[in-house]
């Protein structure tokens, strides 16, 4: 099932409850993942990935009026067109960068809902539900998304925006969509479960954990996928505001 608002979420819970009898939230734990959001928010990193290009950026700028070849009115120009395309091109590689480092970080916060998912797996064993060769891939699958959905998106978004002033929220909504996005492709149904028999029992739980880190690989693919679409744009934005700004500067000098 796919996940498009909050109703969504609830009726995700209430199923993860009904067919598995696990309660998804008592998995939360805000300081877990508010340490990793410190670990990615901390200033060094803002200016390091952002502010740093958009003061070279600025560098340059200011370094074209003694470089270039500018006379009466084209001071003007350059001070007010070239300001507006130095300072997009310096922010928008310095998002490109941001977004190259956060994919870094997206990936450890899907392996620490991984984690998770292995400690509610290993509370199956406590309960009504059996984990089969026929329905592992299911029961895998919803757990990893009610985790992302209940546990790790609420958390991880809420203190993105409220810890990152101005464009937290964007970020915040960036990490939202990647995260969906893994939820709705990520597929247990191909984990590979070996030297287990249905005789085992309960004891396969411990096989099942083991194997469970099939998941860090197709987590990479797809975070590593969705990243790619969300710098795409910003990319080609930043693209065509280099040229523009390499097409301004040939014609004013």
């Amino acid at each position: 099932m796919k996940i498009k608002n909050k109703e969504d979420v609830k009726d995700l819970d209430r199923k993860i409850k009904d067919e598995l009898g696990i309660d998804i939230s008592k998995y939360k734990n805000e300081k877990v993942i508010s340490n990793f959001v410190e670990l990615f928010l901390l200033p060094q990193y803002i200016v390091s990935w952002v502010i740093r290009p958009v003061l070279f950026s600025l560098f340059l700028y200011f370094f074209g009026f003694y470089s270039l070849k500018l006379v009466h009115i084209e001071y003007i120009i350059y001070a007010v067109v070239g300001l507006v395309l130095f300072f997009l091109t310096g922010i928008l590689s310095g998002i490109i960068l941001l977004l190259f480092k956060m994919k870094m970080d997206i990936l450890k916060i899907s392996n620490y809902s991984l984690e998770i998912m292995k400690l509610a797996i290993k509370d199956l064993s406590n309960t009504k539900s059996q984990i089969t060769s026929e329905n592992r891939g299911y029961v895998f699958s919803l757990l990893f998304k009610g985790i992302l959905h209940i546990v790790t998106i609420p958390i991880l978004t809420h203190a993105v925006t409220d810890k990152i002033p101005l464009i937290g929220g964007f970020f915040g909504k960036i990490i939202r969509k990647v995260l969906i996005f893994i939820s709705d492709k990520i597929d247990f149904k191909e984990v590979e479960v070996s030297h287990i028999s249905e005789e085992e029992g309960t004891d396969t739980i411990d096989s099942y954990i083991e194997n469970i880190n099939f998941g860090s690989e197709s987590l990479e693919k797809l975070v590593s996928f969705s990243f790619k679409v969300v710098k795409l744009p910003v990319f080609l934005l930043f693209t065509a505001c280099l040229l523009i700004l390499i097409f301004f500067i040939y014609i004013i000098n």
